[in-house]
């Protein structure tokens, strides 16, 4: 019996392997992406917004933690008078329905992202001496994506109490493997050796931290310089 997901599983235990067969065509691929990717990508926005609601409001009724407390070494009747002060939440059902957009707008953009960044990596490793251009990125990330969104569905556990504490780091490394494991794809789709596919998706993020860095630095003194 095939269970579900159980072909991506494969995949992503045997990596080398897993993009041997001929791709398929851009829309095709895209395609399939979507149809596995923003179902749970949706089930993961809606529980991560809804147990979003529950603490902001539990922040709000005075829920502190008093480890906070103490580390902001302030007074506690201070803290519980400034949360009380905030805006109520929305409720639940009022969000929920802009999901719906946003997600699957989420997913395409993220799509286009890793594409737009891997490919830029991959050139500067060389890996496109096939010259097969932007478009063949585009279908390996589709597909490497549509198989690393198994790691949304396992993201959920993360949600259970006492097991998320356990299973933390083990899902932070599983984010770390499926980052890489967009390098298998951009490697057997650009004929290139699957080292520089994995260090292409090294360089985004490398790149991306950089660009997150000078955000900060640059956001930093623009609050020293106007205070």
């Amino acid at each position: 019996m095939n269970l579900p997901f159980a072909a991506s599983f494969r995949a992503l235990a045997r990596p080398g392997a897993a993009f041997g067969a001929p791709p398929p065509g851009l829309g095709r691929a895209v395609r399939e992406m979507v149809l596995v990717w923003v179902p749970l990508a949706l089930v993961n926005a809606a529980w991560t917004t809804w147990r979003g609601i529950q603490a902001y409001d539990a922040l709000r009724r005075g829920a502190v933690p008093p480890w906070l407390l103490g580390w902001l070494g302030t007074d506690p009747a201070d803290i519980h008078e400034l949360l009380s002060a905030l805006p109520a939440p929305p409720a639940f059902g009022q969000v929920w329905p802009w999901l719906l957009l946003a997600v699957p707008f989420g997913v395409l953009g993220t799509w286009l992202h890793h594409a737009v960044w891997d490919h830029m990596g991959l050139w500067l490793l060389g890996g496109l001496k096939e010259q097969r251009g932007f478009r063949t990125s585009l279908v390996a990330e589709a597909e490497a994506l549509r198989i690393a969104a198994v790691g949304t569905l396992l993201g959920l556990l993360g949600f259970v109490p006492v097991l998320g504490v356990v299973v933390a780091l083990p899902l932070m490394l599983l984010d770390a493997y499926l980052w890489l494991f967009r390098g298998f794809a951009l490697a057997a789709r650009h004929g290139c050796e699957p080292w520089r596919g994995l260090a292409a998706t090294v360089v985004h993020a490398v790149a991306l931290g950089c660009c997150a860095m000078g955000l900060l630095a640059f956001m930093l003194f623009m609050v020293g310089w106007t205070g």
